[in-house]
């Protein structure tokens, strides 16, 4: 073969290839001698998408289909990638009906259905994208990425357990796919497998060692572990801060106390900000932020907001950190983008509200953008160099736990505030009365409930005749995790119908709302609840917690202390067990104590914002005196 035929074949060979330069200068040559040959048009605007012009792509490749369509060519492959450089440019319907077209075209092309289906998943139209993607594994049963696309799918369905076996199957055929093992532990962690999901995090890490984001999510899921230790927690921290976070503190001119002659007083009006990610709304760490934000002293601080929240994802939650700050919107801003926002913004304290959680700015503040940066809401140390305190507590902090702490710990009264937010349902009569029965219970997700705690949940179940357990989280919408999860339960001699499982909710008021078929709630273990404890105690429901061997196996205690009921933590499992089995027995003085707890929580230092809001401030100037001296 020779002439333009030749040079289209090696324009073709140069792109699978990836040798882009040599695929561009056959084509160009073979452009000239038939300019409206459509293979040419078309391979002209593969090249043109795999250099990053889109759209010059699809005004080639539609041009290919036309040329094509002319002479009464059914090209399925062009409608494959016009569709991807459509999509590229985020014109979705559009390339949602070129893979229409593309199917009707090439029936038997698995890469039509696979696409196909990828853009139903977009549109929202899950059902149809199941479809189509089964039909490119019917076509081509070892096609990794048709496998990828339908674990995805499914995993969006909340089907975990098929979710679960697609990724097997995607990745026993490609192995080396970092999204796959990264998308994997998700769903090892809504089915409540912890071990899996952290061990398909490590798979992950170790495939995309540039990605922080993948290791801050292992951060998250180590501390889920029962094996997991301060000492190997604080490692993976260290390890994050090497990796990622030192290497950036040299963008900016380092900070010394000499550099603020200005700002030296410990005793003058601070400049404080709270780096808040995309939490400055009705968010979890809201419930404790927004009330220290509201309640702070006007006269001694000034108080600052970054927030990375879009316009459309603010809400009335947000309205209020507006209403109480100096509200910067940083979405959209590198993270070093930010950190020189807040060195020129002078402030003198920054506050991370959100730790290893997605979306965190923890590399931001690896910038050391203010003179003293600190880890608020405690799930354990930062590890980070460039953050060199946290505000803790005596029993969330006791003095054994330093050792786990790469910062320097600032302790006050209750290192925690809550407020629901938003209108909370009115606190029920108690169940038992009616019922006949005691219903315990618990709202945290199913990664929480370690082997230890389920088995404890067990035995108190078998020591209160006739009671019920009411579990409720997303995955207990899927079949195969609600019937593992009862079938656990059998195996104890606790009877299916006694387990009672609820699953996703629109509202915080419905799901609030389950808290009337509650008599007393279940802390989890070693993982306990925080947000879910304090709206038990909210909705009247008294909590039995174990108090654990790191942070967040403490919060349970913590709060129970606060509120006068210091006695529902225990020590150990066996008292737990005997703490939830005797308060069932008293049926009467449950009642009483549910008609109460919401007034004794709202009278509590656990509600009260300004107190807290002093408390914080004091650890502020002590920092910055110890910083400055």
């Amino acid at each position: 073969m020779s002439g333009p035929e030749a040079l289209l074949l090696e324009g073709h060979r140069a792109l699978g290839e990836g040798r882009l330069d040599a695929a561009e200068t056959a084509l160009a040559a073979a452009s000239a001698a038939l300019p409206d040959h459509p293979d040419v048009l078309h391979l002209l605007g593969i090249l043109a998408l795999r250099k990053g012009d889109a759209g010059r792509a699809v005004t080639l490749i539609g041009m290919a289909v036309l040329k094509a369509e002319a002479l009464g060519q059914r090209r399925g492959e062009f409608h494959i990638n016009l569709g991807n450089a459509l999509g590229t440019l985020g014109r979705r319907p559009e390339a949602l009906q070129a893979y229409r077209e593309a199917v009707k075209r090439a029936p038997m092309v698995p890469e039509a259905h696979n696409n196909l289906g990828v853009a139903l998943e977009t549109e929202g139209d899950l059902d149809g994208a199941v479809r189509s993607l089964r039909s490119a594994l019917a076509l081509k049963r070892d096609y990794a990425d048709a496998c990828f696309n339908l674990a995805n799918v499914r995993r969006t369905q909340r089907r975990f357990d098929e979710a679960r076996s697609a990724y097997r199957q995607s990745l026993a055929l490609a192995p080396g796919n970092g999204s796959a093992w990264l998308n994997a532990a998700s769903v090892h962690h809504a089915r409540g497998d912890v071990e899996a999901a952290a061990a398909s995090m490590r798979r992950a890490h170790a495939l995309q060692p540039d990605k922080p984001g993948i290791l801050a999510n292992l951060i998250n899921l180590v501390r889920l572990l029962d094996t997991s230790t301060g000492a190997s927690e604080l490692a993976l921290c260290r390890r994050f801060d090497a990796l990622y976070a030192r290497p950036l503190a040299a963008r900016l001119p380092a900070l010394a106390p000499r550099n603020y002659p200005d700002r030296r007083d410990p005793d003058r009006k601070f400049r404080v900000a709270y780096v808040g990610a995309d939490a400055l709304r009705l968010h979890t760490a809201s419930v404790s932020i927004l009330p220290l934000v509201e309640a702070h002293d006007r006269r001694s601080f000034e108080v600052v907001c970054y927030s990375d929240l879009p316009a459309t994802a603010e809400d009335a939650v947000t309205e209020r950190y507006r209403a109480a700050s100096t509200f910067h919107v940083t979405h959209g801003l590198s993270d070093e983008a930010l950190a020189r926002r807040i060195r020129e913004d002078r402030i003198d304290i920054a506050v991370d509200i959100l730790g290893y959680p997605t979306g965190s700015r923890l590399l931001a503040l690896a910038h050391k953008p203010a003179p003293i940066q600190v880890n608020m809401l405690l799930m354990g140390s930062f590890g980070l160099d460039a953050v060199g305190w946290a505000i803790g507590d005596a029993h969330l902090t006791p003095k054994e736990a330093e050792a786990h702490f790469s910062e320097r710990i600032e302790r006050i009264d209750l290192a925690f505030a809550y407020d629901p937010l938003e209108t909370t349902p009115e606190v029920s009569p108690l169940p038992a009365t009616t019922a006949g029965y005691v219903t315990f219970g618990s709202l945290n997700q199913p990664a929480k409930l370690s082997y230890r705690c389920l088995e404890a949940w067990a035995n108190v179940l078998g020591h209160v005749e006739h009671s019920r357990l009411v579990l409720k989280a997303k995955a207990y919408e899927d079949p195969a995790v609600a019937e593992r999860l009862l079938a656990f339960f059998d195996s104890r001699n606790i009877h299916p119908d006694r387990i009672l499982l609820r699953g996703w909710t629109a509202t915080q008021g419905e799901h609030l709302a389950i808290f009337r078929e509650i008599d007393i709630a279940l802390d989890t273990f070693p993982y306990g609840g925080v947000i879910s404890t304090c709206e038990a105690l909210w909705m009247g429901v008294p909590v039995v917690s174990l108090n654990g061997d790191r942070v967040l196996g403490r919060y349970g205690g913590a709060f129970l202390e606060a509120v006068g009921l210091r006695e529902l933590a225990a020590d150990d499992i066996d008292t737990y067990v005997e703490r939830a089995a005797g308060l069932a027995e008293d049926t009467a003085g449950l009642a009483v104590l549910r008609a109460t707890l919401r007034q004794r929580m709202a009278s509590s230092r656990l509600c009260n914002g300004p107190a807290y809001a002093r408390a914080v401030e004091g650890a502020y100037r002590r920092m910055w005196r110890s910083w400055s001296a």
